[in-house]
């Protein structure tokens, strides 16, 4: 598959989390104002150069409120070796550039075991979770409830860097994120403009900004190495960055991302945008970066 240039060094990080991030991170955001309709896109995972996830997400903008879902489903040769579903909706209010989620839930099941989350938030910032199975069953320690406070849910965490780039903030930030299992950091930096090239896998080809997410784990991680999953890494600072390319290709919004990529346990793994509504004039040009936005190095 075509490469952005420079390429970034391979990582490895287990490929069941890489899907969940590609889930958080494939959702468009509108205009500040509120958005005449709902702006969808849709994405495809490639992992060791095979399909394994399609993802579908809507943004919805009323006044203050805003509203995220996201579908990711297992496809290709992957689905069939691996049934995995997940579904995540977040509703929450904007106050400013600031986001306060009033509530997240995901549920998913894979090879037929479910596995839900649902948060809610109060006025404070304190979070109440409801998870399943709980920290005890998964062999994790359980987050304390201060570790909790006036986290974002994974969302809210990556509208947070879109709202900032429509606003010509950058990437540049470390935010608090509780999915309710795990308390993690998501740090974003900026590296800069690069070139997507043409593929036949996307409808995107041209310049775009690269941003990279890394994490810093704080609680929730497995006790012992026997007690995580097969997806889950002994030691969670050992995940690597994930680099994600954003370009304004949804008409009047502000850059979203139109490719992710990192590495697995399974090979490498690269999401590629496959559709958005509504799109712009003329998508595949990546014209129209936020002002202010670093040329290549």
């Amino acid at each position: 598959m075509p490469q952005p240039s420079p390429l970034c060094p391979p990582h490895r990080v287990p490929w069941h989390r890489t899907l969940l991030l590609a889930a958080g991170l494939s959702f468009p955001l509108p205009p500040m104002a509120a958005a005449a309709e709902p702006v969808k896109a849709s994405y495809r995972v490639f992992v060791g150069g095979i399909t394994a996830l399609d993802i579908d997400a809507t943004l919805e903008m009323s006044g203050d409120r805003y509203r995220i879902a996201v579908t990711a489903v297992t496809g290709g040769t992957i689905g069939r070796l691996l049934t995995w579903r997940t579904v995540s909706e977040t509703d929450g209010n904007r106050r400013g550039m600031d986001l306060k989620p009033a509530s997240h839930r995901q549920t998913s099941q894979l090879r037929g075991e479910p596995r839900n989350v649902t948060l809610t938030y109060d006025s404070q910032g304190d979070v109440s979770a409801s998870v399943s199975p709980p920290a005890a069953d998964d062999d994790r320690e359980p987050v304390p409830p201060a570790l909790q406070h006036g986290t974002l849910d994974p969302l809210s965490a990556v509208l947070d860097l879109l709202i900032g780039l429509g606003a010509s903030e950058g990437c540049d930030r470390s935010l608090p994120v509780f999915d309710g299992r795990r308390r993690y950091d998501m740090v974003f930096s900026e590296v800069g403009r690069r070139i997507v090239d043409p593929s036949r896998y996307s409808t995107f080809s041209g310049i775009a900004l690269q941003c990279r997410v890394t994490y810093k784990p704080v609680a929730g991680y497995a006790r012992s190495p026997s007690g995580g999953r097969f997806w889950q890494r002994t030691d969670p600072a050992d995940r690597p960055p994930v680099n994600i390319w954003l370009a304004p290709v949804a008409a009047g919004a502000p850059p979203l991302p139109v490719r992710l990529e990192t590495d697995s346990d399974f090979g490498g793994v690269v999401v590629h945008l496959t559709g958005v509504t509504p799109p712009t004039a003329d998508h595949r040009t990546g014209a129209g970066l936020p002002p202010g936005s670093p040329t290549s190095p």
